[in-house]
């Protein structure tokens, strides 16, 4: 029994440890961005997107298209949108190419286009605003 107690105490330990190390790193605004827009043109709440578990297929969809978005359109690793997302740089990488085959469809090809043409002006203007404060 104490066995395990102690084996679910480090459990918490260690996703403790792994949260601290995600903070530590410093924050990734550019990636939020992404995922609140993702989230709003999905009607998916952030929540739901950002959460460990798979969720609903749509939801994974949204995540999905967040994760590739912040990978191509704002030029991160794999690494960096994984830890933007609390998850691997494979799932990233997964994530990446279905949605690339998905982009075959034209409709959905346009969808994702728009949605990368809002995120590069909206960055550029955060980037803009950001310089002339300084």
């Amino acid at each position: 029994m104490y066995k395990a107690l102690e084996t679910r105490g480090d459990k918490c330990n260690t996703r403790s440890r792994a949260r601290r190390k995600r903070t530590a790193a410093g924050h990734d605004w550019a990636c939020d961005h992404v995922i609140a827009l993702v989230a709003r043109e999905k009607s998916v709440s952030i929540r739901l997107l950002m959460h460990r578990s798979r969720c609903r297929n749509a939801t994974a969809r949204a995540r999905q298209l967040a994760m590739y978005l912040s990978h191509v359109v704002l030029g991160r690793s794999l690494k960096a949108v994984g830890d933007a997302f609390g998850r691997d740089r494979t799932t990233v990488s997964h994530a990446c190419a279905l949605i690339e085959d998905m982009r075959d469809d034209p409709r959905f090809d346009d969808e994702v286009s728009a949605l990368e043409l809002r995120i590069e002006t909206t960055v550029a203007g955060l980037e803009r605003e950001s310089c002339d404060a300084y």
